[in-house]
Order: structure tokens, then sequence, then C-alpha cells
């Protein structure tokens, strides 16, 4: 069997930048944050899940500080085909869309900082990418995506240093590893000519840095700014055709994939003792994904073009202190998806989106809080309209729809415990 000089590689290392909550990050990292609707989550506060977007943002409440987190995710997002074209011949595929095609999952978090008077360290565990979309390889938009995984695991560790009353410096250093499986239908061979599928399975480790300040302007206000920088990732692994779902060979395949980097602005400012309000405008550059270039021994090189933007993200909270042990708060935000309408794919159904979210914290005793909320997201309909005019669908035919009744509902519970005896940490504002 001739096996594929065609497309199987980009079709199926393409997905692996398909997922969700903004291109394929995961903004879910954080119980108290998610309360909020992440407002001010780089302006420091009681959730040690700060030091994420804001190494300076590093609880400097005094010994051992640990935070866990567990964040179930139940997206929802239906693709309806008005006309779909098989690859070659154009033959119609018929208009069998997706009810379902986003797979639930779970998103753990974990947190530790020590801190001294003047120097604070951390380290976290989590996962900033990661989405499973679910399709069978019977659907009409088959040649575009089935099954899309991707895993993402990162470790960072932070410092953070107070250089005076109203400012703190910090930096951080990231390893992630990120590994993905994809498959779709593809034609595996030109003569004889043989119909199947390809499976795709892939990881890498990549590297990457964090920086950020925090200014105390006033009593119970803080302005954080937070970066995180770009990392670069070589995925390799392994192309396998089936037929019948049965593998006909292993082929060695790899691709570059950048993962954007991201800069945030949070406000934190208490009003009045029992009254807190907070502000966050996020910016990540998901231009950095405008083409993908894959290479394998049995097709010549091949690349995508996914025209990708940036993403922006604006949320606003508040916060209010019910008695000594309970803490309520809520959150609006608005995110701008990156994907464009014209390179929008059914691995990534990615669309604007509206958040609502509310939650509280409990002190159950001086040294240990519960952190629960609640978010609904509602997603905006869009179009998908893919082309063989495209040079990379040239061997999938036609697939235009529409993403349709796309929403997110997300809970998210999280225990913070500190084994020292509870200081306030608050930084002193002097004239």
């Amino acid at each position: 069997m001739a096996l594929p000089v065609l497309a199987v590689p980009v079709l199926a290392i393409a997905g692996a930048t398909g997922a969700a909550a903004g291109g394929f990050g995961l903004r879910e990292q954080s119980a108290y944050y998610q309360g909020y609707s992440f407002a001010g989550t780089a302006a420091g506060g009681d959730g040690l899940a700060s030091m994420f977007w804001n190494p300076a943002a590093l609880s400097f409440s005094p010994g051992l500080n640990m935070e866990a987190n567990v964040t179930w995710i139940a997206p929802h997002a239906s693709i309806d085909v008005y006309r779909a074209t098989g690859p070659l011949f154009g033959n119609n595929l018929g208009n069998v869309g997706i009810g379902d095609i986003v797979d639930d999952g779970a998103v753990p978090a974990t947190y530790i900082t020590y801190a001294w008077d003047r120097i604070a360290v951390g380290l976290a565990v989590n996962a900033p990418f990661g989405l499973i979309t679910d399709a069978p390889c019977n659907w009409s938009g088959r040649y575009y995506g089935c099954y899309s995984r991707i895993f993402d695991m990162n470790i960072q560790g932070s410092i953070a240093y107070k250089v005076n009353d109203w400012l703190t410096l910090g930096a951080g250093f990231n390893v992630n590893y990120i590994d993905a499986r994809l498959s779709n239908a593809q034609i595996l061979s030109a003569a004889p000519l043989t119909f199947g599928a390809a499976q795709v399975d892939g990881d890498s480790i990549g590297y990457g840095i964090n920086l950020g300040a925090l200014l105390t302007l006033a009593p119970g206000t803080t302005v954080g700014l937070g970066y995180r920088s770009q990392i670069d990732q070589g995925l390799s692994g392994t192309i396998t055709p089936l037929i019948l779902n049965n593998p006909v060979a292993k082929l060695p395949a790899q691709a570059g994939l950048t993962l954007p980097d991201q800069a945030t602005l949070s406000l934190r400012s208490k009003l009045t003792p029992n009254f807190t309000v907070l502000g966050t405008v996020e910016w990540t550059n998901w231009s950095t994904v405008q083409e993908l270039k894959v290479e394998s021994i049995a097709a010549p090189d091949s690349v995508l073009n996914l025209q990708w933007k940036d993403g922006w993200f604006f949320s606003g909270g508040v916060e209010y202190q019910w008695d000594p042990k309970l803490a309520l708060r809520a959150g609006l935000a608005y995110e701008l998806t990156p994907v464009p309408d014209a390179t929008r794919s059914p691995r990534l159904p990615d669309t604007n989106r509206l958040w609502l979210s509310a939650g509280f914290t409990y002190a159950v005793t001086e040294k240990l809080a519960l952190d629960v909320a609640y978010t609904h997201i509602f997603g905006e309909d869009a179009p998908i309209a893919l082309f063989p005019t495209e040079p990379a669908n040239a061997l999938r035919g036609s697939l235009v729809g529409s993403v349709n009744d796309g929403y997110v509902d997300i809970v998210s519970l999280a225990l913070r415990y500190k084994f020292d005896s509870p200081v306030s940490a608050a930084p002193v504002y002097t004239k």
C-alpha cells in the first residue's frame, strides 16, 4: 500500500492546537479567583494561585502555606452541517452534525508558598492548556476531525522580593509538558484508492519564564502586572494509519508549536472594611499560532495556515465580607476568541464568550479555609466555512456549518491551609 504521500500529518498534528477557553488555554487555575470571573488575579489576595499570573503576588503569609484546587469543567457545543463534500470527488457527505462535540474534564491545581519577612518562594503545579473534542468518524465533517485530546502539565517555581513597602518584584521558571492524541478520516492511498483514518500521538517538554510587579497604592489597594513567556514545543511522535480501526503502520512525525506569551494587569481595592472591587485585563499572544509546519518521512513538509489573532479577556468582580468567617464574591467577564471565522475548525469550535461567576470562602478555622465557585459561560454562535481552495484542505473536501448552543458549566473547590499562626501579610503603606 502506498502510505500517505497526501496530508495525514497535517490533518492530525494541526488538531493539537484545538481546545477551549480562549484558543486551547485553560483559565481554571483557582476556585478563589473563579468566584470573581478571574478578576484581580495578578493583584494578590488570599488565594495562592495569584502566583500563576504574577509571581510578585506570592502570598507573604508567614511560613508554609498550601492550596489544593480541583475544577470540573462541563462544556457543550453543537455543530450543524449545512453542506459537506468528500475529498477528490466532491461527493456529498450528507448533513450529519454533532449534538455535543466537547467532553467534560477535571483540572487540578496545587500551590505551595513559604515566606520570610521580605522574600517569599512558591511552587505551582497546574494545567494551563488542554481539552477533549470527540466526534464519531462517520459524521459529515470527519475529514476535518474526529477525536482530539490535549493533556498539559506545568510546574512553576517562583520567588518574590519586597523592595519596599509599596513595591514587590517577582520572577518564575516554568517546565511545561504537553501530550496529544488526534484522529480524523483520511485517504490513505491514491493507488489503489484506500479510505481509512489517521491517528497521531506526540509529546514535548518546553521551558518558559514569568515576571511580575505588585504595587501597593494605598491601604487595601494593589495593582499587579504579570507576564508569562512563550514556550516553544517540538512535538514528536508517531502517525498511525488505520483501516477499520486496525493500525497498518507507525510512522515518525514532528511539528513545532509555540505556546503563547501572556500579560495580565489587575486591580484589587478594598473600598470599605467589608467591600472589595477587582478588575483584570489580559492579553494572550495567540498570533504566534499562524501556521503549523509538519514533517514526516512519509510525506513532504506541509504548512497549515491558521491565522489566529490575539486573545483578550476583560473581567470585573466584587467581594463582600459577610462576617469574620464568610466572604461572598461574584464576577462578570467577556472573552474574545483568537480563532477567526475563516479558519474555525470542529477540532476547536471556539467563539466569543460571556462569563458569570459566584463563589464564597468559609474560614473553617484560623488556619483552614474552603473556597467554592460556580461559573456559567455563554458562547456565541459562529460559522464554520472550510473549503478545498485552501491548499491544506485540498484533500479534505468542504465543510460548511455553524457552532451552536455553546455553553460551559464550571464548579471548583479548594482547600487552603496555613501551617503557621496566621498573621496579616498586607503591605504597610507609608507616605
